[in-house]
């Protein structure tokens, strides 16, 4: 006897058996279940007809999934290629119109000749008129625009030689100033006489 029956015995037992409705539900089950056979019957008619698949089945639907999920991936690889293409060709585009293409070159090269015209041609006018001046305000005419142009250019010449002993002298690592000692720079040499 099951605990459930013995319990529904002893509240009969307590109650009385004024009411027939548990009586009556109990008469059919000879099993000691708590469903009638015509619940069972119809439970396994139910289980009979329900949709389960076999083994064969299964395997066949993971199949066509497998097959469908590996061909959503070679689609995206597809589109993914695609698109790597699209934007090497975009950036090669863009990279064709840089500054070292090889189309541009000769009007670039043509820009530069005439701005280099342009400066020595106003660098001659600004040393003529340097000349003009100085051979009109000295007392002595005998210099010409010639010789200017060649002091100028010794000037410059001197200047620039100047410039490269000097850097010369500040990478080679003696100086005058610390006495040809190797050791640690003081900072004032980089940054000169700079007032605070």
């Amino acid at each position: 006897m099951g605990k459930n029956q013995a319990y529904k015995a002893m509240q009969r037992a307590r109650l009385g058996s004024s009411s027939g409705g548990p009586e009556d539900a109990d008469e059919g089950m000879t099993d000691g279940s708590f469903h009638s056979p015509e619940w069972h019957a119809a439970r396994l008619a139910s289980l009979r007809t329900s949709h389960t698949i076999t083994w064969e089945e299964f395997k066949r639907k993971q199949r066509e999934d497998e097959a469908k999920r590996d061909e959503l991936e070679a689609d995206k690889d597809r589109m993914m290629k695609e698109y790597r293409a699209q934007l090497d060709a975009e950036r090669a585009k863009k990279l064709a119109h840089g500054r070292n293409h090889s189309s541009n070159k000769s009007h670039r090269t043509k820009e530069r000749k005439e701005r280099d015209q342009k400066k020595r041609s106003s660098k001659k006018r600004k040393r003529s008129k340097r000349s003009s001046s100085s051979s009109s305000s000295s007392s002595s005419s005998e210099t010409s625009s010639s010789d200017d142009e060649e002091r100028d250019s010794r000037r410059s010449k001197s200047r620039r030689r100047e410039k490269r002993r000097k850097s010369r002298a500040k990478h080679s690592g003696s100086d005058g100033e610390d006495g040809g000692a190797a050791g640690p720079v003081p900072l004032s040499r980089f940054f000169g006489t700079v007032k605070s």
